[in-house]
Order: structure tokens, then sequence, then C-alpha cells
């Protein structure tokens, strides 16, 4: 009965996607059709997330997780789908405040919508704090967005520290356009979010249907790999290879995984104060959450992301208006520390939104768009890092850092076994041809792209032919290229199309693939 159980799962894991046509190959590609442990395409060789799958509730579930018995529990649904959180990352209309032209939105997924005066200001759920502050990190003097204190900056103006969306918005029943985003940053404040996403390229804001998206689902999939999480999703791993993978990964999520918080840097150090009280800046010590013997070094709760009540960002849906991005200094702020982007060094805007990361302490910032990965620079997606000796890291090379990736099947390798081959490292049942699949141990191949070839293969399908007798040159022959033509390095292919003299260690002159060992020559034959 397991073993049924087993073999259904194997199947059903095989079903995801398949006939999918490749984004890349276009009509090349029969559609797609996953290699049984390559985690690529079987008729193209390109990967899942280069074709057109919808994956958002795999990537969900994927998250959901990751993020499992962390502190992050919050960000993911109350409700279990097989006994696996799903992660919330519904969409969300947020309005854009730069001309429409400016970012390629689906009609599909843009509306007009009026501002009336009531809705100038940004008006979050009832009781959800107006700062860049974690709802849950809030102190109990900081001020709702929809109360106007005395001698307080009113909604309907822009504060002198503060950065305007868009100075036109505020203007009665002036319409202005919407955009539904597959993610945002899950923090209270839509006034951070809205400038968060503006504040990142183009390209990269993941608006549905554009290129940001596409550049959002392919980040996801290369960034953070299911099979370095669930052995379930690895090929044939040992029992003792399966308790090494829990181990690694019990590991990063109680000493790396995290994932990166809004605020105004001017309130910076309420949020180190605030977290201060609970145990200390950065990654916090609490009992149990350590690695090895002692305490260790954990996250000490209540100072990351939660998720908003339903309306906040997050929530399915959910639309708002745009105001001012600004608010006045946070009471305990201090006036006049200034910080620098822990990435560019460029100093960071009073009003502006920046990203903070836990673990690596209060006392770092980044810029929305120098959120990246210290290894590839790609921006980290959904703000999800992996914290090591103070560097950010995506998921994917916080496991190279940790552990040898097999160059055939992609999978961190826990075996004490393994070989190493090309500047690669290779599982020992891994190490095959890359079109064949057969055992490369002790037999010659050939590097094609990256990956070994056996020899056979490698003539039927990569080897270039000789232009004078047109047949493939062996990978271990000597040959002469020139241009986009090849030849055998012999006598008998190598010389003059006129004479028949060898021109090896000669001059010669090559013309619509003949040869020539002198003008006379190619006048001769060419007249």
């Amino acid at each position: 009965m397991e073993v049924e159980k087993e073999i259904k799962k194997m199947t059903l894991g095989h079903e995801i996607g398949a006939g999918a046509p490749c984004l890349k190959c276009k009509e090349k590609c029969e559609g797609f059709e996953l290699h049984f442990w390559r985690k690529i395409c079987r008729n193209c060789k390109c990967g899942l997330e280069d074709h057109d799958v919808q994956m958002g509730t795999t990537e969900d579930r994927k998250v959901g997780r990751l993020f499992e018995d962390t502190k992050y529990t919050g960000l993911m649904a109350k409700l279990k789908k097989d006994g696996v959180p799903s992660y919330r990352g519904a969409m969300v209309t947020l309005p854009i405040s730069v001309p429409v032209s400016a970012i390629p939105v689906s009609t599909a997924h843009a509306s007009a919508v009026p501002v009336s005066a009531a809705s100038a200001g940004v008006v979050p759920a009832s009781g959800v704090p107006a700062s860049g502050i974690p709802a849950k990190a809030a102190s109990a003097n900081t001020t709702p967005a929809n109360t106007v204190p005395a001698k307080a900056t009113p909604s309907s103006t822009i504060p002198v520290n503060a950065t305007p969306i868009s100075a036109t918005l505020a203007k009665k029943d002036m319409p202005f356009k919407t955009a539904t985003y597959e993610w945002v940053p899950p923090v209270a404040n839509q006034c951070l979010v809205v400038r968060y996403i503006e504040l990142l390229p183009p390209e990269k804001r993941p608006i549905v249907g554009s290129e940001g998206a596409a550049y959002r689902k392919k980040q996801m999939a290369k960034q953070l790999p299911e099979h370095d999480q669930d052995p379930s999703k690895c090929h044939e791993l040992s029992p003792n290879e399966v308790r090494q993978m829990e181990q690694y990964v019990k590991k990063y999520k109680q000493d790396a995984l995290g994932m990166g918080d809004l605020v105004l840097p001017e309130e910076m150090s309420q949020v180190q104060a605030q977290a201060g009280g609970r145990g200390g800046s950065g990654a916090g010590v609490g009992p149990g959450v350590g690695a090895g013997d002692g305490p260790g070094v954990g996250v000490g709760p209540g100072a990351g992301v939660e998720a908003g009540p339903e309306g906040a960002a997050g929530s399915k849906g959910m639309t708002t208006a745009v105001g001012a991005l600004g608010t006045p200094r946070a009471p305990g702020a201090s006036a006049g520390q200034t910080y620098s982007c822990n990435h560019c060094q460029k100093p960071m805007k009073e009003g502006e939104p920046a990203v903070y990361a836990e673990r690596a302490g209060y006392d770092k910032l980044w810029h929305p768009a120098c959120f990246v990965c210290c290894t590839c620079t790609e921006l980290l997606v959904d703000m999800i890092y992996f914290c090591k000796k103070g560097k950010l890291y995506c998921g994917r090379h916080y496991g190279d850092s940790e552990k040898p990736r097999c160059g055939g099947c992609d999978e961190l390798i826990f075996s004490n076994e393994y070989t190493q081959a090309e500047g690669q490292n290779w599982h020992l049942k891994h190490f095959c041809c890359f079109d064949c699949d057969c055992v490369l141990a002790g037999e010659t191949y050939v590097m094609e792209n990256e990956k070994p070839v056996c020899k056979p293969c490698y003539m039927k399908s990569h080897a270039v032919c000789c232009t004078a007798c047109q047949n493939p040159i062996e990978p271990e022959a000597q040959r002469v290229s020139y241009g986009d033509s090849h030849w055998h390095a012999e006598p008998d292919c190598f010389q003059c199309s006129c004479c028949s003299k060898c021109l090896m260690g000669q001059r010669f002159m090559a013309m619509q693939g003949m040869l020539f060992c002198s003008v006379e020559c190619k006048k001769k034959t060419m007249a």
C-alpha cells in the first residue's frame, strides 16, 4: 500500500505542467515533460520556470512549507491543505502614481477609481498603525492614520519630511489608475507598500500579466528550489541522507531564514528600541532555537513581518487610495541619526521606505531595489532571505555555501561520496550523459554547454562536420577552424581546393568554404 502511495505521488508530481509550451523554444518543444530526476523538460532541456505553467498554488505551498514552524507562521494561511500551510500570496490591488503607459498593465487588471475628499489620505483598517513598524511591534502612543492630532499635518496635505506618491492624486474627484500585483510586502502601512513598489525597477514590479510577474515567477523557482527543503522532491535519497537534509532544513530555519520588513529610516531607532525591550537587536537570543549546545542564536518573537487583518496587505482583492507617503517622525526616533544603504552605500532618504533584515541587525538598511542576493545580485524574491555572517543570500546560493550541489540533478549533496569533474560536483549516479543518461564513469565524454555528453551522442548531435570530407570530426581529433568552416587537421582534408597542396603550417586563403594556397589557384578555381 505504501509503495502504491509513493508511485502515485511520483506520477502526480510529473503531471505538473505536462504539455505546457516552452517560452524559450516556442514550437521547437513538443510540450513540457519532466525528466525523472534532472528537474528539466525531456524534450527541450529547459526548466519548468521556462514553460507556461501556472504555479500559483504550488508555489504558495512551497513557501508555506519553507516558513512552517518559524516566527513567520502568521504569514501562512490558517487552513492547511494536506497538512501543509499555504503562503498568503494573494493578489493585491493598489494605485499607480505614474502614467499607465509607463507600466505594462493588462487591461483586465486596470481600472479607474475616483478619489473623494475623504480618501485623499490612506486610511488603513481600524486599529492598524500608520507607521512602517509591523503591527505587533507598534507602540501604544503610535498615532492611527485616521486620527489627526493637534498641530499634526492634515491627511489631505503632504508632510514636509515626506515624499508624495503623486501630488495630482490629492485633488478631489481626480481619477487614478490601479494595478493588481501578485505580491506586495505584507505590512500594515499601505503608503509604504505603494512607494516600495514604485522604487523597484519597472521590469521587476510584480504586476499581474507583466514582465515583472514573469520575473518573480522565474526567481521564485530559481531562488527557492523545492528540492532544497523537501526530501520527497529529491531523487532516491538514502535514510541517512534524509536525516541529514532534515537537520540542514531545521538549522537554516533557526539560524538563517528570514523575511525583510519595511520601515522609514527615521523610525528605525524606535524599532530597535522595541526589539531591545524583547531581548536585543538583530537576531535575538531565545532559548531552544539555537543550534548546538546552549540556547544559541535565534529570532525573538514579534519583530518581523506579520499579516495584517482583513483589509491589510496580503488580503485578497484589496484596493486603497493614495495620499502622502510619509508620517510625522515617530516618538523616540533619533532626529540626527542617518543611514546608508548596506548594498550601494548611498544615503537613505527620510520619508522613503527602507528594507531591513532582522537577522542582519538593526543597523543595516537597504533601498528596495538593493535588497539582493550577495552572490547572484538578483532581487530577493518576496524579500525572503538567508543570512550568513552578515550577508544576505537567496535560498539557492545559501545552499551552495553550505553544501555541494549536484550538476546533474541540481540537488544538494548530503552523501559523503560524490565526484568532482569540470569544476562541478556530482552524485556518483548522476554523472551521466546529458542526452542519453548513460553513466560516464570511465568513459570518454565531451562538455557541451557545461554539461557532459558521451562520445556517441556527441558525434550524433554536437560534432561539427569537416568541410572537405563532410564527416563529423571526433572530439579527440585535431581540427582547423576558420570562421564557420572546420577541417580535419590532415593532408587529405586541409589542402588547396585547386592544386591539392597540403596547407598544414602554410599560408592560405579561404573563400566560400574552399581553401587556396595562392592567388593563382584562387583565380583558376573562381574564374
